[in-house]
């Protein structure tokens, strides 16, 4: 229903398309409203980037094909254990979109062994909060791309607000958002991390969703969830995760489960006016991909400049605030 809902008196027309595409994200096996009802929600109004315009990513596609599957479950999928080298044939239009997205293989990475156990410490924080202090380039790709964010969205989502960091190693955004006085900072990631951190708590998906399902009491809603240069890579084995054509749309269904209604999503994946995957390394997200991975959210804008224009151009992530409207009724 959410992608459907009016937001702010209007909703995104059809997504052009001549062919139905399919595609499995599944369901939320949990509510993220009290008493499992529709709750009204405050959308901000869109600022329209003119990429997302001209490539019609501001649409509704069409329903999925996977209304019974637990997004949850695709932690449970059996580990990459080798490289792959390329998509096998049975799965090759999965990871197409039924033929409709290059690929390529003539670059390829792979993680050799399991990620070792991290510790994150205070005096680690404390660095990244020095550069954050001084606006340093800095994270995963040494940029400034964060700091738009901050300074717009932080009395909204970050102040006083819980919070949540999907895929990292490396806890740039959890110290950042520890700088703006966020009030608690739950990092989900697959490797084991260890955190003497006040206000930072690390998970595990598999321990986190186990929390949920079993603690319905003590299930966690965030205001805000952040992610950077991580779905991209989901589902294509690069750092020994499942092999899953539809991993990146499934952790978007996750992260809505976990979000309160109308809450924020702030995501960085690589934005191109041509979808692409380099298999095993990542994929680019254009005009077909990009609408499907936003299905249950508002997009509220580009954060940055947009979409990247050369073929395999992968340094546009710029962040996209979203906001979720699973849990919404229609404003």
């Amino acid at each position: 229903y959410a992608r459907l809902i009016s937001i702010n008196g209007s909703i995104d027309p059809p997504c052009n398309s001549n062919r139905s595409i399919y595609i499995c994200a599944g369901y939320c096996p949990w509510t993220n409203t009290e008493n499992d009802e529709l709750v009204s929600c405050a959308f901000l109004a869109r600022i329209v980037n003119s990429d997302f315009a001209r490539y019609n990513i501001y649409c509704t596609p069409d329903v999925d094909q996977c209304p019974t599957y637990n997004a949850w479950l695709k932690d449970s999928l059996p580990q990459t254990h080798q490289h792959i080298n390329k998509v096998p044939d049975h799965l090759l239009a999965n990871f197409t979109l039924d033929y409709t997205i290059p690929i390529d293989y003539t670059m390829q990475d792979f993680r050799q062994a399991d990620t070792l156990p991290m510790n994150w410490t205070v005096e680690v924080i404390e660095q990244f909060r020095k550069q954050v202090r001084t606006r340093k380039a800095f994270g995963t790709y040494n940029n400034k791309d964060i700091y738009p964010v901050l300074d717009k969205y932080a009395s909204l989502a970050i102040t006083d607000k819980k919070c949540a960091v999907v895929g990292t190693e490396n806890p740039w955004i959890e110290a950042a958002l520890l700088e703006y006085n966020a009030s608690s900072v739950t990092t989900i990631e697959y490797a084991t991390i260890y955190s003497n951190v006040p206000r930072l708590v690390t998970v595990t998906p598999m321990q986190f969703a186990r929390k949920q399902q079993n603690e319905r009491k003590e299930r966690q809603l965030f205001d805000s969830v952040w992610s950077y240069s991580s779905l991209e890579h989901d589902g294509l084995g690069r750092y020994r995760d499942p092999l899953n054509a539809y991993g990146d749309f499934q952790t978007m269904v996750k992260i809505s489960c976990i979000l309160k209604p109308g809450g924020f999503l702030f995501l960085g994946v690589p934005l191109n006016v041509q979808d692409f995957t380099q298999f095993n390394l990542h994929r680019l997200y254009g005009p077909i991909r990009l609408r499907f991975l936003y299905r249950n959210f508002h997009v509220i804008e580009v954060l940055g400049s947009g979409l990247a224009k050369g073929r395999g151009d992968w340094t546009a992530q710029s962040f996209v605030a979203l906001q979720n409207k699973i849990g919404c009724k229609s404003t």
